[in-house]
């Protein structure tokens, strides 16, 4: 029996909606509607409407074959009594017939009402940029609206229309402050406001918004100034990729605003990032990336918990004062980030580092004398991940400096599948010349069982961890990240995956 026939047809909608048309038009969905009458009903109401033109890969006449797609899918839609729940089109344009097409599929959707709406047009000749339709304004289920290459409605600045956005992202769309003042102006419900390289404008100017949670701007042309007043904004992204030094900013009203991302230069005549910090009295996590040469970076901030900093910079030349920092994230030039949690689980404050490949001797020195600074942020556990260990340490030239290890409760090492077995040998050697850690975990892309109790690396951790002990009144028992004594002795911590762990603990050798 077709039992699924037999649900309301919002319930097939959404299973519908699992079907992969990722590359190209959805074939499972026109499969299903040859089943009966029933189920051509059901694929021509489908309200999801998805139309990439990087996706629709058909062997010859790809374009042509692409709009004719597009005009019969949106024409049996809108045949059907149903609101649209997403419209998505990204096209390439190369005569102005396939701007007259685009058009007039858009119209016939937003007449039907649509709640998420996101076009991406890209022009491949001088024809002029597609232009939204006016009926766009009077939406009124629209909640979602990203627009890519396109002009906005031609009387958005004339009928005194509100819109219930609750995201607006515009992306390479002409506009000038008036509009940035309207558009939040007309849209009152608005939590998510993002402006991607829109050129036209000097300031993003929001005054009196209620609803405004999150803040997204990137720009490659200067702008002047971000004066937002909106009392529940809590999320900021800033983007200068101009890199001329931050804009004027005046956001102390805002305050619940926890967390920023400024990706950018200083401005110039100031006092560094310090003045950038002075905005936002009561942050809790901030992402500063710059390529800005600095011989001194000075943070200081009394709300600050987690910070992740990539700069051109060593950890010698970077001074904070943070009192209630508990996660210092310090990738240097690492492009993906071992996972961050924003409200840190971890009990005690935690410093992740990646130094890439720009990992020797030095390196080490340096890490040792930072550990050691008074900068309100004491290091409890360690999270460490390099990529190659290779023309590495000369270990008696760190072991002759004489600087005592620095004490922890934990240290994680993250070791690459293609190091040699010598070369981990000698970078943990390093670790621990380092610092004393209560319990340290070895972590691999290998399975768990290139981790057996008889390799060289295992024997030589266990041999390393007990000589800066007591060894009368010292045990390191070796166990599974799984195990119930793992899990209770790294309670708060993120131990999960191919890993083994050593714990420093009073009593007899264990092994789980």
């Amino acid at each position: 029996m077709d039992r699924i026939s037999q649900l309301p047809d919002f319930i097939v909608h959404h299973i519908l909606s699992f079907f992969d048309n990722s590359n190209g038009p959805p074939v499972e969905l026109v499969r299903m509607s040859v089943l009966s009458k029933t189920w051509f009903h059901l694929t021509a109401s489908f309200p999801i409407l998805d139309f990439r033109m990087y996706n629709f890969r058909p062997q010859e006449q790809e374009q042509e074959s692409f709009y004719k797609y597009v005009v019969y899918t949106t024409s049996r839609f809108c045949h059907q009594n149903v609101t649209a729940h997403r419209l998505k089109l990204s096209a390439n344009i190369e005569e102005p017939a396939e701007l007259d097409i685009i058009n007039r599929c858009v119209e016939r959707v937003l007449n039907k009402g649509v709640r998420e709406l996101e076009i991406e047009i890209i022009n491949l000749s001088d024809i002029p940029k597609y232009r939204l339709p006016d009926t766009l304004l009077s939406v009124s289920v629209l909640r979602s609206l990203t627009i890519n290459g396109c002009e906005l409605p031609s009387s958005l600045m004339v009928d005194a229309v509100k819109l219930s956005l609750i995201q607006l992202r515009l992306e390479d769309v002409t506009i000038d402050d008036e509009v940035i003042k309207y558009l939040a102006t007309r849209c009152p419900l608005l939590q998510v406001f993002e402006i991607i390289s829109c050129p036209g404008f000097n300031r993003f100017c929001v005054h009196g918004h209620q609803n405004l949670q999150e803040v997204r701007i990137e720009y490659y042309t200067p702008i002047e100034s971000i004066d937002i007043e909106a009392p529940n904004l809590s999320r900021l992204w800033v983007a200068d990729w101009d890199q001329r030094g931050a804009p004027r900013m005046n956001l102390t009203s805002c305050k619940n605003l926890k967390t920023v991302s400024y990706l950018g230069h200083p401005s110039p005549n100031s006092n560094g990032f310090n003045d950038l910090l002075s905005n936002f009295p009561v942050i809790e996590n901030l992402v500063l990336v710059t390529q800005y040469p600095c011989n001194n970076l000075r943070l200081s901030s009394h709300s600050l918990r987690t910070l992740v900093l990539r700069a051109n910079c060593d950890l010698e030349e970077i001074e904070f004062r943070t009192p209630k920092l508990v996660s210092f994230c310090y990738p240097f030039n690492r492009t993906i980030l071992w996972p961050l949690v924003w409200h840190s689980t971890y009990l005690k404050p935690c410093m992740q580092i990646y130094p890439g490949d720009h990992i020797d001797t030095l390196w080490f020195q340096k890490l040792r004398q930072f550990l050691d600074k008074e900068n309100g942020f004491k290091v409890f556990n360690l999270f460490l991940h390099a990529i190659y260990y290779q023309k590495l340490i000369d270990l008696e030239k760190l072991k002759a400096i004489g600087l005592p290890p620095y004490e922890l409760e934990h240290v994680e090492l993250q070791l690459e599948a293609h190091e040699e077995s010598s070369d981990r040998i000698t970078f943990l050697d390093a670790v621990l010349w380092c610092c004393r850690p209560r319990s340290i975990t070895l972590r691999s892309s290998h399975p768990l069982t290139d981790f057996e109790e008889q390799s060289d690396l295992v024997k030589f951790t266990y041999k390393k961890l007990l000589e800066q002990e007591d060894k009368g009144h010292t045990n390191v028992h070796i166990v599974s990240p799984s195990s119930s004594k793992a899990k209770k002795h790294f309670r708060g911590l993120v131990c999960e995956g191919k890993a083994i762990s050593f714990i420093k603990e009073q009593g007899t050798l264990f092994i789980n």
